[in-house]
């Protein structure tokens, strides 16, 4: 009995047509490819086998998957270890005393943390505006004239009916203004507050400062808790 040596091959063609068939846009990983590509040896046509090219250009293609595999492998391993570090330290803060930046404070029953400003020079009129998380001003303190040298204010709380205003995030700004100047200053400013908790819930922790969310390249600075 004669036997077709062209009948094997299209059967084998035709399994491994429906073995590597992949739906649209469906990624494979390694194991996926190594399989598909070592039944398209088993199955190759005896009497037209695969070009030497085309055979160094899938081992190429393996060995770059097998690349890009151990890379976002040790990508994630990296990212993993970092996150743990900064849980860690975000942990190791809670009771600890830090200062960030102090544009914008948190206000919780009315109790907001000290914000420190330094002027270069004397000013005779420095003022302080609150601003509220709508956006509207609650209230300005006029802190009259100060020397030069380091400064500190702290918001008590209230809006300008002396009403103790809604928790939530509040905007400082102070400005100074000398004799000799035709407009105010606004000047830089540090919070300084207690860490009260931390929060693990985004991409990366932080730490919770009167019911804010300040994460860790917001801190300038960390201190001994001060005695109560």
């Amino acid at each position: 009995m004669t036997t077709d040596a062209t009948s094997s091959p299209s059967a084998a063609t035709q399994a491994l047509q429906s073995a590597t068939s992949v739906p649209k846009n469906q990624q494979i990983d390694k194991q996926e490819f190594l399989t598909l590509f070592l039944a398209q040896l088993k199955n190759q046509d005896p009497l037209s086998p695969m070009e030497p090219t085309e055979l160094t250009s899938q081992l190429a293609q393996l060995s770059s998957l097998e690349q890009l595999t151990g890379i976002n492998t040790r990508l994630d391993t990296l990212a993993g270890n970092a996150k743990n570090d900064q849980t860690a330290t975000v942990l190791g803060l809670i009771g600890r005393d830090v200062r960030f930046d102090g544009g914008t404070v948190g206000v919780t029953k009315g109790i907001a943390p000290e914000v420190s400003f330094t002027l270069d020079k004397r000013a005779d009129d420095v003022t302080a505006t609150i601003v509220g998380p709508s956006g509207k001003v609650v209230r300005k303190v006029d802190l009259g004239g100060q020397s030069i040298g380091p400064h500190t204010f702290k918001f008590d709380g209230h809006d300008a009916q002396g009403v103790i205003v809604t928790d939530g995030d509040y905007k400082i700004q102070i400005s100074a203004k000398s004799k000799d100047q035709d407009a105010p200053t606004d000047l830089s400013l540090l919070a300084t507050a207690r860490v009260e908790g931390a929060d693990l819930t985004g991409d990366s922790p932080a730490i919770v400062v009167g019911g804010r969310r300040i994460g860790l390249d917001e801190i300038k600075q960390v201190l001994e808790a001060s005695a109560d």
